[in-house]
């Protein structure tokens, strides 16, 4: 059994120097290289890298399906198992309490994520079985779960040693579209969030290749989780078959995580920057986080089914030229994101100013870098464009405004909501409309997705709100979304993406134009 004194360290403050990066002023210089490559899978189909989809945009190719959890004796010992000292993380507590609400009013709605990628060749199944049981026993978090103590979470944590996967042959599937609403509802059913494990893997085996999909609940993952493991299972499963240890970093724990976290946030009081920050923040939007600043044709507190979007804003010159740009006003390409999601709101004729939440990530140690978790927190960001805003005003504009969130989000959202006395989880998953920003070019393995056929998949939780996600990766710059299904939110978000893209694509442009003019000078 863990204890929470043996987890104690001193709270980190310097971000690590191997993560992807994510965050204002902590843009990657990798460039990019290619704009994708055919796909040994899908023979005349030339696919990107990692994108963001839907499982039902994902083309899994027949195969005879299996499912991998964990086996019974580790499933016992869970019900065995004594409390652990450590706190769910406040993300993790949020989430949890909010699908348990949910569920006594009789409505589940699944929110995982995951990835899908294939695997070339023979299966060793026996290679792949003790490959899951040695990445299970690497992340401390897929060995640790939660149980309800009269409304408070106490976890439980498996020692390493009693992990173990069995697999289930669940059957031969010819139809690619039955497969695919299969292992929806597989999916969908393991990975629900008030019962443990909540991941599963499932395994669709050809003579050629094996198609593999991993799924989370969100209490074990965030979205850089999902882009890391990609390389991370393929590097397990081959060290296992060749019987050599797999050549990956040392990965901290995301439970010694939520101590540090909870042991900080105690220090937090009432009148701390951040609380007060927040307090203006939300008073300013209306007495709640911001939703999305155009209309949607909902309050944003109903539970809707939702739809996607996704949409390339850049190719890799492109993003080249918009990180010159950035550059030139002194700032950074998620700057430069955040101006043109604001220009695009004003534009499009929202009152101002622009108001979103901004996630960061929390990996401040080193060790967390390639760990499995939640490691996020959002922060407020607040953009007064003036009337007819230029780009250079409004990235300059934007920085600020980001650092300023960056240092909110220092403390979790949910321990300033503990001191100001709200709750903004008791009927949706969604607290807030967010857009975020992830530099995944430096991830292990990038170079490989596209061979891989890899994909971060998305379930499309129920919400009122929309969620929008900027992901800069190899083959240039993309926009991924979710929104409610309502005319208007469709008309609306159509709109909008086109919007940033047009932004995005001017500022570029001109920069291109001037290096051009720059480059023509020199020979001169």
């Amino acid at each position: 059994m863990n204890s929470g004194p043996s987890r104690g360290h001193a709270v980190p403050t310097t971000a690590a120097g191997r993560l992807a990066r994510c965050g204002v002023g902590l843009a990657s210089n990798t460039r990019a290289r290619r704009c994708g490559r055919a796909c040994p899978y899908l023979p005349g189909v030339v696919v990107p890298g990692v994108k963001m989809t839907e499982l039902s945009q994902y083309l899994v190719r027949p195969g005879q399906v299996r499912e991998w959890t964990l086996h019974p004796p580790a499933l016992s010992a869970a019900q065995r198992a004594e409390r652990d000292a450590v706190p769910p993380s406040y993300n993790q507590e949020s989430h949890v309490l909010t699908m348990a609400r949910l569920q006594e009013r009789g409505v589940r709605t699944a929110d995982w994520g995951g990835v899908a990628f294939e695997m070339p060749g023979e299966f060793d199944l026996e290679a792949f079985g003790r490959a899951l049981a040695d990445w299970i026993g690497r992340h401390e978090t897929l060995r640790s779960g939660f149980r309800d103590a009269g409304g408070e979470l106490h976890r439980f944590t498996l020692a390493r040693e009693v992990v173990g996967v069995d697999s289930t042959l669940l059957g031969d599937f010819r139809d690619s579209g039955v497969l695919n609403r299969f292992l929806r509802d597989r999916l969908d059913a393991a990975t629900h969030t008030l019962h443990w494990p909540s991941y599963v893997v499932e395994t669709v085996q050809r003579r050629d290749s094996t198609t593999v999909l991993l799924a989370f609940d969100h209490t074990q993952t965030d979205g850089y989780t999902l882009f890391g493991l990609v390389h991370e299972i393929h590097e397990i499963y081959r060290a296992a078959r060749d019987g050599r240890p797999p050549v990956l970093p040392d990965t901290g724990s995301h439970v010694d995580y939520s101590h540090e976290q909870r042991t900080a946030a105690a220090l937090v009081g009432r009148e701390h920057p951040a609380v007060l920050r927040w307090e203006r923040f939300i008073a300013d939007s209306g007495g709640r986080p911001p939703g999305f600043p155009l209309p949607l044709g909902t309050s944003g507190e109903e539970l809707l089914p939702q739809k996607s979007l996704f949409e390339w804003l850049l190719d890799p010159a492109g993003t080249d030229a918009l990180t010159r740009a950035c550059r030139s006003e002194r700032t950074a390409l998620p700057a430069g994101i955040l101006a043109a999601n604001a220009l695009a709101a004003q534009r499009l004729g929202a009152p101002g100013p622009y108001r979103t939440v901004m996630p960061f990530h929390t990996r401040t140690r080193s060790e967390w870098t390639s760990s499995v978790g939640w490691f996020v927190e959002g922060g407020p960001v607040e953009i007064g464009l003036p009337d007819d805003c230029d780009f250079p005003t409004a990235v300059r504009l934007a920085q600020r405004s980001a650092r300023e969130a960056r240092q909110v989000a220092r403390v979790p959202f949910f321990r300033v909501c503990e001191l100001l006395g709200v709750d903004f989880k008791k009927s949706t998953p969604d607290p807030f409309s967010l857009l975020s920003y992830m530099d995944v070019r430096d991830t292990p393995g990038a170079r490989d997705w596209a061979a891989w056929n890899a994909r971060a998949l998305l379930r499309l939780s129920d919400s009122g709100k929309a969620c929008l996600w900027v992901v800069c990766t190899p083959e240039g710059l993309y926009m991924f979304g979710r929104y409610p299904d309502t005319r208007t939110a469709g008309a609306t978000m159509s709109r909008y993406v086109r919007c940033v893209r047009d932004v995005l694509r001017e500022a570029a442009g001109r920069e291109a134009l001037v290096g051009a003019g720059a480059a023509r000078g020199a020979l001169s």
